[in-house]
């Protein structure tokens, strides 16, 4: 008996928070689940909220619309009214994305699903997740709904409670979305597994209806242990694709697509790089194609020698961040020993060299952490300021499952039951209480006249 074709509606939620900006988001994991569906034969739809591109913003006033020359941009924003556990904050809450009338209209005119995936990032952004789905049951009532994502791999019974979707799935998704998908529907994929990561499919970037920037992914895991990171709870291991099956899908949205915006969201880019990412970085070099790179999340300054420099400067990698965290000696052993104060010193040397400007670099500073001093923060930025680099403060949110949060919880910081909108990094979780929410305040500004001088 031939296979009815089914349809899938991949959904990514608004953003809830007080702060939101977009540096090239997009939602991977949904989108390999995407492709590794059309290859099994289901029909498949995409509604990102967050899509600063889509046709029908055109109608939205430009300046909700902000967009840097390389597409990072703010999103449309609409306040809304702060929840009960966050009403103390003296700031405006919102919703970040396409208006949720705009949202519900798409919807509608979508084919009816059978299933919908929705994907979740932050766990305190759980509010959108829930009003997600609630709209979701509305339009499309007969649908399963199945949530996966951070939120739902970090507090999975949280979610099931809350948000309360059909089905929840953990960790990576492909194999457990498609086999569970396969099953609810009876189709194909019943028996979907992959061994390499050059297996999967190309993420469907394609569904976008206008497409101006991708994301790359050309490692999953991280071979560090950080304390406050929870890459080892979400993926299964440090692996990496292979050097030509990274140059192919970048020479495939290049050529097919046009694509001059390429942004790298790998935990950890340079671990291993004269295996891999210098002999990409080469290939498109040598490849003469106009494009260029980001790297939002922090790169490891240990992995920076004088030929990780210029291959960044001559393919034209733009964006730099740094993982530096703190210059405190014991602090950096304790969380994980991946940097020190001379690779720093030393990477931001090879990079001024290479042609970058050191003032253009930003170096990530941890501020928060359980059990840390305001006075260790300040003594870090001096540090990276006195070194040139920009200093860019990363606020520390107690993650479910990180070494951290357990700090946390046993030093009396943190209750194990205290509502995930708490752990919301702008409103500094752990400090707030300690230091105090003024005082977090003032250390960023004191951090924002050191880069004023720059």
């Amino acid at each position: 008996m031939a296979f009815i074709r089914k349809t899938v509606l991949l959904f990514n939620p608004w953003i809830y928070d007080f702060a939101a900006y977009d540096f090239w988001f997009k939602p991977l994991g949904l989108l390999y689940i995407g492709s590794v569906l059309r290859d099994h034969g289901y029909d498949v739809q995409l509604i990102d909220c967050l899509d600063r591109f889509h046709p029908a913003l055109l109608n939205i006033p430009a300046h909700s619309r902000t967009t840097r020359p390389d597409l990072s941009g703010k999103f449309h924003r609409e306040r809304i009214a702060k929840p009960k556990a966050v009403s103390f904050v003296p700031r405006h809450y919102s919703r970040y994305g396409m208006p949720f009338q705009l949202v519900q209209q798409l919807l509608l005119s979508c084919t009816p699903p059978d299933i919908v995936l929705v994907t979740s990032f932050m766990t305190y952004w759980y509010p959108a997740v829930i009003d997600a789905i609630l709209l979701l049951r509305k339009c499309f009532p007969n649908a399963k709904i199945i949530l996966g994502g951070i939120y739902a791999t970090l507090c999975p019974e949280h979610a099931r409670i809350h948000a309360a979707p059909d089905y929840i799935v953990t960790g990576e998704g492909e194999v457990k979305a498609v086999r569970l998908i396969a099953e609810l529907l009876n189709g194909p994929g019943r028996d979907y597994d992959y061994h390499e990561l050059d297996e999967l499919p190309m993420p469907a970037f394609d569904l976008y209806p206008t497409l101006y920037s991708v994301a790359l992914l050309t490692s999953r895991g991280c071979p560090n242990a950080c304390s406050f990171c929870a890459s080892g709870i979400l993926t299964a291991g440090y692996r990496r694709r292979s050097v030509e099956n990274v140059i192919d899908e970048i020479r495939f949205w290049r050529q097919q697509y046009e694509i001059e915006h390429f942004t790298f969201f790998d935990d950890a880019l340079l671990h291993r790089s004269s295996q891999f990412i210098k002999p990409v970085l080469r290939g498109v070099r040598d490849s003469g194609w106009s494009i260029n790179f980001y790297t939002p999340n922090g790169l490891t300054p240990r992995y920076i020698d004088e030929e990780m420099a210029e291959l960044f400067f001559s393919a034209r990698v733009r964006h730099i961040r740094l993982s530096f965290e703190t210059s405190n000696e014991g602090r950096q052993k304790a969380m994980s020993a991946k940097v020190t104060n001379f690779e720093l010193a030393r990477a931001l040397d090879n990079l001024e060299r290479a042609g970058f400007e050191k003032k253009e670099i930003g170096v990530y500073v941890l501020m928060g952490l359980p059990g840390q001093r305001a006075a260790e923060v300040r003594e870090t930025a001096a540090f990276v300021h006195r070194l040139g680099a920009r200093v860019k403060v990363a606020s520390f949110s107690p993650i479910p499952g990180t070494v951290e949060w357990q700090n946390a919880v046993d030093l009396g910081l943190w209750s194990p039951g205290a509502d995930l909108l708490l752990t919301n990094c702008t409103i500094f979780p752990i400090w707030s209480n300690t230091i105090g929410y003024q005082q977090c305040l003032d250390l960023l500004l004191w951090i924002n006249s050191l880069n004023s001088q720059l």
